[in-house]
């Protein structure tokens, strides 16, 4: 098969992709609700509902929250991507629902990491985050995840969600704009975050470190370890185990703090699931601090 074969190939299958994603798409409806008891009148509350029924999606919402258009969300994605030439397969994009639909997210493969770490072939994947929802706060965001693969650990963008525009057009409906901009600084995002990880891999730590470390992570001092709760007690425990099963592989240094830590968070209070690593708050707060004290190097 010659080049432009290839070609076409490809963007078949990027078309067959979008619109099945497009059969998929939620829509929803703004209903108003009632107290449905005979003279009490009823403030302007809205809920979201699904197109045909069903339980509300999210919260209820205030009457001038209009429900995102996910086909128009979908299409500028699809047109930012073809557009501003960001090397991106679209025949792999995805969308998927979380929190009963009402929080949204179209995910896009970016690229493999390889981080040189003591363990051969140590492969992260990642990719880009499209997010909006219906819960009446879920802004259209732009973000990234990045996913270990020989352990399974997940680990949502550290840094602040880039905020996605969207602008009114002549004829007065919302019209959103490329992401162009947007998309760059997030692969770049990426890049940068696969330097990070090489660097952390030449940080060597002390057991000193490492206790300085899990304290400024979790707000518990090692220190008063025998007059912590048992709830607090267990906590550290299973983070220090998780950091000691990623120094057998990765040896002692940062890296493994890190990955300890996104360990943890993964298997123990997430369990697995992505929808808890990228919306649980306290697995999103504790892969937060470890990321923000290992880019500090405040471990003194």
């Amino acid at each position: 098969m010659n080049t432009s074969e290839n070609i076409l190939e490809n963007i078949g299958k990027e078309f067959t992709n979008i619109e099945e994603i497009k059969s998929k798409l939620l829509k929803p409806v703004k209903i108003q609700l009632h107290s449905g008891l005979e003279g009490y009148n009823s403030p302007e509350t809205y809920a979201i509902y699904r197109n045909g029924g069903g339980d509300a999606i999210g919260r209820s919402v205030g009457k001038d929250f209009v429900p995102a258009n996910l086909e128009l969300f979908l299409e500028t994605i699809v047109q930012s991507i073809t557009e501003c030439g960001a090397n991106l397969d679209l025949s792999k994009l995805k969308y998927t629902e979380y929190k009963g639909g009402s929080k949204v997210m179209f995910t896009l493969p970016v690229k493999d990491l390889e981080v040189k770490s003591p363990m051969v072939g140590d492969v992260l994947k990642t990719r880009l985050q499209f997010s909006t929802g219906f819960d009446g706060n879920t802004k259209f965001t732009l973000s990234w995840m990045v996913y270990r693969l020989w352990c399974k650990n997940g680990c949502a963008s550290w840094e602040q969600d880039i905020a996605l525009a969207f602008k009114n057009t002549i004829s007065a409906q919302f019209k959103m704009m490329l992401f162009c901009e947007e998309i760059f600084k997030a692969i770049e995002n990426v890049e940068q975050y696969g330097k990070f990880l090489d660097e952390l891999v030449e940080r060597k730590v002390t057991q000193k470190e490492i206790d300085t470390f899990v304290t400024k992570v979790t707000g518990y001092d090692l220190k008063d370890y025998k007059n912590l709760t048992t709830r607090k007690r267990n906590i550290l425990d299973k983070i220090n185990g998780c950091i000691a099963v990623e120094m057998q592989n990765t040896g002692a240094n940062q890296f493994s703090l890190l990955q300890g830590i996104t360990r943890y968070t993964t298997h123990d209070l997430a369990g697995g699931s992505i929808e808890d690593i990228l919306y649980k708050t306290n697995v999103v707060g504790l892969n937060n601090a470890a990321h923000k004290v290992l880019a500090e190097a405040s471990l003194n």
